[in-house]
């Protein structure tokens, strides 16, 4: 048995081998089959990029390559250097940088400060490569010329790094910088790029900017535009730019938030809004105004729809006044506040049904309205009819009476609303605890295909 055993741990011990020795070859080659990664692979991805502008000449070309390179060499301040690299891609990435290094000086004096920028650039990828003897060499070549702002942020100079979050879109962070050192101008010009409208306002406004506020202002979007003069309080200026524009609907906006009603109802005329306008002549005390745009709305809709135009813009009586309809009329006459008109039109109604020998439960109804709830509550009661009682004490608004009928119909959710609108809590939470739980039912299973099926 012992035998047996060490015999099975041999074998085990040499399969692990062979399959370590698989595994190894097998991840190798996915490895050389995936390519370089990481900084190898950015470095060549430079050697690559650089070979074009160089064979032509273009220095302008030339130096995002080698912007792009400098920052892969400085990415999250680990010291990179080009022994790191395997031989083949050293090669490719010295060669490329010797050729950049090596171009000579042109005639042209702007392509030849464009060179200059190119070695100063170059200059930067041998420091952060750390070979101070070329990044030296370069600099003195690059004669004054400087590389981009952002490529000496890690110098922790406050405008580098201003400059790199600028070039990374990270305009908010740019701009906090430069509105902590006093330069609102260029704040507020990151601010308008981040979208903040409000406080590129409050920067230039500080800075004694306002024309420039203005001027702005009228290229920016009709939103933005609106914040941006709002804040800086030209009002006055936005209004004549929305007037120049016939941006009536704004035009209105802007007077109501004024409080300027009437002038905001002669706009929302103009923009065709005539609801709107009649509201705001209401608001403005011009009834007069107000009336005129209904009487337009009715003669465009025909006068079949007089008192429904009238009640909708809250002329309640001269509503009542056109309708044919008893009870639409007793309910505009009660929501014009005229109780006692409501009450009479709603005697000479139970009078007619009465004189005609209407069934009691035709009635109830107008009995209710023209002030006996109590009969009209008998009536509905004696014939076991809660539930219409209760909807002519909702629409009588007595919210209390509308509560028992409810509960006598057993609705105890709507008895626990009508209660709560009364102001009887007490009553409100006692009927509460009479709704019963809501029953969980199981999901009913549907058969699955190609169950068993029942014997014959």
């Amino acid at each position: 048995m012992a035998e047996e055993q060490k015999m099975e741990g041999r074998m085990e011990t040499a399969r692990g081998r062979r399959g370590g020795r698989g595994r190894g070859r097998s991840e190798g080659r996915r490895k050389e089959a995936r390519g370089p990664t990481g900084f190898e692979a950015q470095a060549l991805d430079f050697a690559r990029a650089i070979d074009k502008p160089i064979v032509k000449g273009d220095f302008a070309a030339q130096l995002e390559p080698l912007e792009n390179f400098v920052l892969a060499v400085r990415k999250g301040g680990k010291p990179r250097r080009l022994e790191d690299l395997p031989d083949a891609s050293r090669g490719k990435v010295f060669t490329a940088l010797l050729r950049v290094m090596r171009q000579p000086a042109v005639q042209d004096e702007e392509k030849e400060g464009q060179r200059r920028k190119v070695l100063a650039t170059l200059a930067e990828a041998w420091r952060a490569l750390g070979d101070e003897r070329r990044a030296e060499a370069m600099k003195d070549q690059a004669q004054g010329a400087e590389p981009a702002p952002f490529l000496l942020a890690y110098t922790g100079e406050w405008d580098k790094v201003a400059a790199l979050h600028e070039r990374e879109k990270r305009y908010r962070e740019a701009a906090a910088l430069y509105e902590e050192h006093d330069r609102p101008e260029e704040a507020a010009r990151l601010y308008q790029l981040a979208g903040d409208v409000a406080k590129m306002v409050e920067l230039l406004m500080k800075a004694g900017r306002e024309e420039e506020v203005v001027q702005i202002a009228r290229e920016l979007e009709p939103a933005k535009r609106e914040q941006a003069l709002l804040a800086a309080g030209k009002g006055d200026v936005l209004m004549e730019i929305l007037v120049e524009e016939e941006r009536w609907e704004d035009v209105a906006r802007l007077y109501e938030r004024a409080e300027q009603f009437a002038d905001a109802a002669r706009a929302w005329e103009r923009a065709g809004k005539t609801h709107k306008a009649i509201r705001a002549f209401d608001r403005a005390g011009e009834a007069a105004e107000a009336e005129r745009l209904v009487e337009a709305e009715i003669a465009q809709a025909g006068e079949g729809e007089a008192a429904r135009i009238w009640a909708r813009f809250g002329r309640y009586e001269k509503a009542a006044s056109l309708t044919e309809d008893p009870l639409q009329k007793f309910r505009w006459l009660r929501q014009a506040g005229k109780t006692e008109e409501a009450q009479a039109v709603a005697r000479q109604q139970l009078e007619a049904a009465v004189a005609e020998g209407k069934p009691l439960l035709e009635q109830a109804p107008w009995m209710a309205r023209a002030g006996d709830a109590a009969g009209a509550l008998r009536i509905w009661d004696e014939h076991r009819e809660p539930v219409a009682a209760a909807k002519v004490m909702e629409e009588l608004e007595e919210w209390e009476l509308a509560a028992r009928c409810y509960e006598t119909a057993l609705d105890y959710p709507r008895a626990a609303e009508f209660f709560r609108r009364a102001g009887n809590t007490a009553e409100a939470e006692r009927v509460a605890q009479l709704i019963p739980p809501e029953q969980k039912t199981a999901p009913r299973r549907r058969p699955q295909k190609g169950g068993r099926r029942p014997r014959k």
